[in-house]
């Protein structure tokens, strides 16, 4: 497996994670900007290529990327994953950008199915330097913590022998709810995102909609649960579920309409 080999201070790598899972962001400029906001690995190519842009025009970014199979705690020097990912650190100019080149390693992978990775890509700013004249103390310098962003994004690995087509997965959802809980299985061999689910209380266009409280993913052969936000009870026979997927170009489909199974 591929192991990564950290060249940033930990203390950056542990104010980026706190960064991710929701701690209160100091003001602060992320600049880094990836291609695409999700990444398809085909099982026949040798490698993809990811291009990370520095969209300040006037600084600097160290940047460090890796790949985690899901657990966001995951550091670079815990990294895990079939995959090498080369720059792993590297510098990106003012309006510059970088190719990451990621390799499949051929250890083996579920053929019947998609899996599922990260990207990981943490961007350090430069320390902002003082005015002219001011007067800083040397342990101040010693003791300054620059706030790191870290971007994650999908990177699905899908074997070549998979049947059917990714864009055809979303019609073959089946969906159920049970008081205040809608539930989705997909049959396919294909992840399905979203970017926004509902139920509505008939086919006219003034029906009443009940919203999910989240958004998210389900996997192949799997089911997910959503949370309306409010209990539905014995849902009318017109009751339809509203739904937009995101497709493999990081675009949302036009809304599409499925009726509820028993």
């Amino acid at each position: 497996m591929f192991r990564f080999s950290s060249r940033l201070p930990r203390c950056l790598v542990y104010a980026a994670l706190g960064l991710a899972i929701g701690a209160p962001l100091l003001p602060a400029q992320a600049g880094v900007i990836i291609s695409g906001t999700r990444q398809v690995y085909p099982e026949q190519r040798r490698e993809i290529t990811v291009r990370v842009t520095n969209d300040d025009k006037h600084a600097p970014r160290l940047v460090q990327a890796w790949l985690d199979a899901g657990d966001a705690s995951v550091t670079a020097e815990q990294s895990d994953v079939p995959f090498s990912l080369t720059p792993p650190v590297f510098r990106v100019d003012p309006g510059k950008s970088q190719a990451m080149r990621l390799a499949y390693t051929r250890e083996p992978l579920p053929k019947d199915k998609e899996s599922v990775f990260w990207l990981n890509v943490l961007e350090v700013p430069p320390l902002v330097s003082p005015p002219p004249g001011a007067a800083q103390d040397e342990e101040d310098n010693l003791n300054h913590l620059r706030f790191a962003f870290r971007i994650r994004t999908k990177v699905f690995f899908r074997p070549q022998s998979l049947p059917g087509k990714p864009e055809e997965a979303p019609a073959q959802l089946r969906w159920s709810v049970q008081g205040s809980t809608l539930k989705v299985h997909n049959p396919s061999a294909y992840h399905v995102s979203f970017n926004e689910v509902a139920v509505a209380l008939g086919t006219h266009e003034g029906a009443k909609v009940i919203q999910t409280a989240q958004q998210g993913m389900v996997a192949p052969f799997t089911s997910l649960e959503f949370a309306l936000t409010s209990a539905l009870g014995a849902p009318p026979a017109q009751a339809r579920v509203q739904f937009k997927y995101i497709d493999d170009f990081g675009g949302f489909s036009a809304m599409q309409q499925a009726p509820l199974n028993p």
